[in-house]
């Protein structure tokens, strides 16, 4: 391990807490272990056939750690994977991958960097996409009723992966992302994305264009802008987003908008009721291809780690359409393919757990080894 001011991630926790021994580490440096539970039992009805089912939805393990170095510089990490707590290994809401049977499923983000107070962070690795919008205002991310049951109907990715990402230090409330992903050897392959934030109180706005290549010449790459506000108060929150797509699937002028609006009220400490509309216009030239989902949820806080809830989702297709309630983000091991045309529902009992452990931590020359749940 490197003397204090080189800069070297200190890695050496977990055996530090497996022998209880104090340590000696360089500069100020953390590493924690973090991770979220959640399960549902659901009945699904595809417009064609119903069953229950139990699915992990978007369940997670990461390690992420960070360490001072000189020149007001800091070094991070993250590892992060999707965990299939159902062991199938597959349709687990983690992004989908060649894994059944496995527990260990798609690579969430991850990623590694350098961060200066004063100039901003730039990290490299796997980042979000459309995931940089979608989760401003999705009161029902990874349950039944997921924004991105609709919004990533059309190929929209939720992550890249290889990219460069420069983040830029808050200034008066406003901060700017910037995302890039080369074409790596390939042709019209590279990924572009451009994210505004401003934080004002209780209020939020946000902005983003991006574009992700086809990887094929000639063929125009797929676009998206999008806004996105919402307003919160102890007890209640309201916010909305705007999404226009172009070149959907390749082709030109194949452009669509969406957009999708909710609220939630907390009754008491422990009670929160939400509902949430979203609304996905016809595709250019495909007559009957919009869609309608609505969500509505009770979530009950068991402590500040644990959430059980009850949700229902509905998604109304037009004849060419067929999107999903209950995918993005969320379970569908098992569940037939939706058709075009057909609608549809899911209702939902879940419970959701997050941990987050520090397994190292050391300010100022404190040496000290931690951990809390």
């Amino acid at each position: 391990m490197s003397n204090a001011g080189k800069g070297s991630l200190c890695i050496l926790a977990i055996g530090v807490l497996s022998t209880g021994l104090p340590w000696r580490v360089c500069r100020a440096a953390e590493l924690d272990l973090y991770g979220v539970a959640h399960l549902s039992y659901e009945g699904i009805d595809t417009g064609v056939s119903s069953s229950d089912y139990v699915h992990s939805n978007s369940s997670r393990l990461g390690i992420k750690g960070d360490q001072d170095l000189d020149y007001g510089l800091s070094v991070y990490v993250q590892y992060e994977s999707g965990v299939d707590l159902t062991a199938h290994g597959t349709g687990d809401g983690n992004g989908g991958a060649t894994s059944a049977g496995q527990i260990f499923t798609r690579a969430r983000d991850a990623f590694a960097g350098l961060k200066s107070d004063d100039y901003g962070s730039i990290q490299f690795g796997r980042v979000g996409g459309m995931n940089q919008w979608l989760y401003d205002y999705n009161i029902f991310a990874d349950q039944v009723g997921d924004l991105g049951n609709v919004w990533g109907g059309d190929g929209l990715p939720g992550r890249v992966d290889d990219a460069v990402e420069y983040l830029s230090p808050t200034l008066s409330g406003f901060r700017l992302a910037l995302t890039y992903v080369p074409n790596e050897g390939g042709h019209n392959q590279h990924d572009e994305v451009v994210k505004a934030d401003y934080a004002l109180g209780g209020l939020k706005l946000g902005a983003a264009y991006a574009q992700f290549g086809t990887g094929s010449v000639g063929l125009p790459s797929l676009d998206a802008v999008a806004a996105t506000a919402s307003y919160e108060l102890d007890f209640f929150n309201v916010g909305g987003e705007f999404q226009r797509e172009r070149n959907i699937g390749a082709r030109p002028g194949a452009e669509r908008n969406q957009a999708t609006f909710g609220a939630s009220v907390k009754l008491g400490k422990s009670v929160t009721l939400k509902a949430q509309y979203t609304w996905s216009g016809e595709l250019t030239g495909v007559t009957a291809s919009g869609a309608r989902q609505i969500a509505a949820g009770l979530d009950y806080n068991l402590a500040s780690t644990t959430i059980v809830y009850i949700a229902y989702a509905h998604t109304n297709n037009a004849a060419n359409n067929s999107y999903s309630s209950f995918s993005y983000g969320h379970g569908d091991q098992g569940v037939p393919t939706i058709l075009d045309g057909k609608s549809p529902t899911a209702y939902s009992i879940g419970l959701i757990y997050k941990f987050d452990a520090v397994l190292s931590r050391n300010r100022a020359g404190v040496d000290q080894a931690a951990a809390r749940w």
